[in-house]
């Protein structure tokens, strides 16, 4: 039996380019491919394992609907004087790596510098997993009871006002009965209602306070909004 050829093939594939050797054009001219393709942040504070500084460069992605072969994407990438190209079968790895954002050790480049072209959605590789998600809240509701939050609203607004987007996003999407639930706990706790005992002793203090300035029960059970056979049972007291 035939061994069954091995398919080089990807829908994903990566590779670097350098400022000083790519043509000035070259966005455009990947645009002119019609594919979906990602631009990382100018990677310049990159550093060698001997502590020098890496040549700045930029991470692309191409992203296809079907598979591609390496002469197929090499073909593109000389025309931009790029190294060779490497196939992916975790996109989702390789797009927070544009970032490093699930390597602490190296330097942490900013999302918002993520250019997406032709297309090409990176949104869902950055959502949090359940396990993180879970942990996020935990420190939402530990915040939101040491800062003694008592309204949704007040907390939504702290969140986009400090660029909390982690935390509007599980509050707006995920958590919101649970955080909701937290903050009229934390106003509650800050406003304990009087107790039905206690108001009732108050009520019977102010009608017998009232009898004794001489107003009548009648006055006094308008006043207090009780009947007079309630007023006059809590006189007898």
């Amino acid at each position: 039996m035939p061994e069954k050829k091995k398919d080089n093939r990807a829908r994903t594939w990566t590779f670097i380019v350098y400022p000083e050797s790519v043509p000035n054009n070259w966005r455009e001219l990947l645009d002119s491919y019609h594919i979906p393709w990602v631009e990382s942040p100018l990677h310049d504070k990159d550093v060698n394992p001997d502590g020098t500084i890496k040549k700045p460069h930029w991470h692309v992605i191409l992203m296809f609907d079907g598979k591609k072969s390496y002469e197929q994407i090499k073909e593109i990438t000389d025309s931009l004087n790029a190294p060779v190209p490497q196939k992916t079968a975790n996109p989702k790895g390789l797009v927070r790596y544009l970032i490093h954002m699930d390597n602490p050790e190296k330097y942490q480049y900013s999302r918002e510098d993520i250019v997406c072209h032709s297309g090409a959605e990176v949104e869902q590789y950055f959502q949090l997993s359940s396990a993180s998600r879970l942990q996020i809240l935990k420190e939402m509701i530990i915040f939101i009871k040491d800062s003694r939050f008592e309204n949704y609203l007040d907390f939504l607004a702290y969140c986009i006002e400090n660029g909390e987007d982690e935390w509007l996003d599980i509050a707006v999407n995920h958590n919101t009965l649970a955080l909701s639930k937290v903050i009229d706990s934390v106003y509650q706790k800050n406003h304990p209602k009087t107790p039905q005992t206690d108001y009732k002793q108050t009520v019977v203090a102010k009608a017998k306070e009232m009898a004794r300035q001489g107003t009548s029960q009648r006055v006094i059970a308008d006043t207090l909004g009780i009947s007079p056979a309630t007023v006059n049972r809590y006189l007898k007291k």
